[in-house]
């Protein structure tokens, strides 16, 4: 079986920190992990994520190969593809434990019903009422149903249920998979307040391709024509929507339920 020498990559990258004049603390700070993340990686306790690899290595002036085989490589140096099989398989052994789960049934029902709500309103606003939005408002209307379809059809669909490790051993705000990049400046997002967050961003998705016509439409009528305001108070609700939930929620179970 195929596996990283702890020790060897703890001298490694702790001899490649010192050569960059950098603390614990500093390489931590860089990578937004803990101080004590790094002292483990180091004396050979556990290894960094997967994920982790290529910022560190940025940060060491190394690359992810010569990481995971805990050495420098001349330059030119290739790989046999035994070799490559072996560190293939050391990289496998640091991927994060989280997956994917599959949607369920009833995930994959509330975003058809959302979806299809969404497509309902659109026929009814432009057909029977006759719509012409202007140009301004026809870029909020797309605006709104392409982001709740997109970001619908991923935390319905598509999202990761459970975080890797590191995020319940480091204060990390921010979540980097796939297309999605959220950053939440102040907040610790764990496995214990990850679950009411996706809540509140499914809600959000709901809601946006549920209502998002509607309020488009009633903005149009109830505001008048080049107002300032118009697109202040789009995006305020619509990113108010996303984020005032998700804050409420990685605060309050931070910890889990109570």
């Amino acid at each position: 079986m195929f596996q990283i020498d702890k020790a060897a990559f703890g001298s490694f990258i702790a001899a490649l920190r010192r050569e960059r004049g950098m603390t614990q603390r500093e390489l931590a700070e860089k990578l937004n992990v803990s101080d004590k993340a790094v002292s483990k990686w180091e004396t050979g306790v556990s290894l960094p994520d997967i994920s982790l690899l290529p910022p560190l290595g940025e940060e060491l002036g190394v690359t992810v190969t010569e990481l995971l085989n805990a050495r420098r490589m001349d330059s030119g140096e290739t790989l046999r593809p035994q070799e490559t099989d072996e560190l293939l398989r050391k990289a496998m052994e640091l991927a994060p434990e989280a997956g994917r789960r599959r949607p369920t049934a009833k995930h994959i029902l509330i975003f058809l019903l959302c979806a299809g709500v969404s497509a309902l309103e659109l026929l009814l606003l432009m057909g029977p009422l006759g719509w012409r939005p202007g140009d301004d408002m026809a870029a909020m209307l797309w605006t709104a149903v392409g982001l709740g379809a997109v970001f619908g059809a991923y935390f319905f669909l598509a999202v990761k249920t459970r975080l890797p490790g590191f995020y319940d051993e480091n204060r990390l705000g921010y979540i980097a998979d796939g297309f999605l990049r959220i950053h939440m400046m102040g907040v610790s997002i764990n496995n214990a307040n990850w679950p009411y967050m996706l809540k509140a961003f499914r809600g959000w998705s709901a809601a946006v391709l549920t209502l998002g016509p509607v309020a488009v439409y009633a903005l149009e009528r109830l505001t008048p024509a080049g107002s300032p305001w118009r697109m202040a108070a789009f995006f305020a609700l619509l990113l108010g929507g996303l984020f005032v939930p998700a804050y409420y929620a990685a605060i309050k179970y931070r910890n889990g339920r109570k």
